[in-house]
């Protein structure tokens, strides 16, 4: 049972273009295909997901010079008890890496937040590298 673990991509683009896109917690739904809709009040997000579930998160800290920011589910995911997740680019030889972190806890007996999430997380980045290696979709 794994509720913290990490994913990563590398997209062959600078670090500060990949920020811009990545960084941008109401952009989400530009790049991650699970989500139907997003929307920002202040620091609060609600994500509408396709398959019909909305998060709150809210966004609990920033650093665009460390191009990172984290946040938390404040509710939508019955029986969890915390959760932060952190999105994180870092400049390598070839362009960047995207690292997204999910940490938490649920009531839920067995509960395994990777065995959940791994896939959606992963095919996420991949929608992050098209969207910075090709541009957007016509």
């Amino acid at each position: 049972m794994a509720n913290d673990f990490e994913v990563s991509a590398d997209v062959a683009a600078p670090p500060d273009a990949v920020w811009r896109v990545a960084g941008d917690p109401g952009a989400v739904g530009e790049w991650f295909g699970a989500v139907s809709e997003c929307r920002m009040d202040g620091d609060t997000r609600t994500v509408t997901m396709r398959n019909g579930a909305t998060l709150v998160e809210r966004i609990v800290d920033r650093d665009d010079d460390a191009r990172t920011y984290s946040y938390e589910v404040v509710s939508g995911i019955p029986g969890l008890l915390r959760h932060r997740a952190t999105i994180r680019v870092e400049p390598t030889g070839g362009g960047s890496r995207v690292h997204w972190r999910q940490t938490g806890e649920s009531e839920v007996e067995g509960y395994d937040m990777e065995s959940r999430l791994r896939g959606v997380m992963t095919s996420g980045l991949n929608g992050l590298r098209a969207l910075v290696e090709d541009g957007p979709r016509g």
